[in-house]
C-alpha cells in the first residue's frame, strides 16, 4: 500500500451521535461504528438474504454516553440483541452503520 494514511484506516471507528424516538422511548448514545472498504460493505449489503440484523452485529462494535434509569450501559452482544429484537431499532441502527461509512468531516 502506497499511502500510509490508508493503513491506519483498517483499524478507524466512526464514532456516530445518535439522538432518535422509537415507541415513545428516547434513544441517545454514540454508535461506535467499524469502517470498513467499499467491497466489505458491498458484499455485507449485497449478500442474498443479508438483513439488517447481520448489518448491525458486524458493523457496530460499541457505543458510549448511553443511559437507562440514570446507569451508564456497557456495550455488550446481549443488551446488543435485545435491541435488535424490535425491527424499528435494527433498521435504525443499521441505516446509521452503512451511513456512516460515507460520512466524511471537513477540517478548516
Amino acid at each position: 500500500m502506497k499511502l500510509k494514511l490508508l493503513n491506519q484506516l483498517k483499524s478507524a471507528v466512526i464514532s456516530a451521535p445518535l439522538n432518535f424516538e422509537f415507541g415513545g422511548v428516547i434513544f441517545q448514545f454514540t454508535a461506535k461504528i467499524k469502517l470498513v472498504p467499499e467491497n466489505e460493505l458491498k458484499t455485507l449489503t449485497e449478500k442474498q438474504g443479508a438483513n439488517d440484523g447481520e448489518i448491525v452485529r458486524e458493523l457496530l462494535v460499541s457505543w458510549g454516553d448511553f443511559f437507562d434509569d440514570g446507569k451508564e450501559v456497557p456495550f455488550d452482544k446481549s443488551t446488543l440483541e435485545e435491541m435488535l429484537a424490535y425491527s424499528g431499532l435494527t433498521a435504525r441502527l443499521s441505516v446509521e452503520c452503512i451511513n456512516a461509512q460515507y460520512r466524511i468531516t471537513e477540517k478548516n
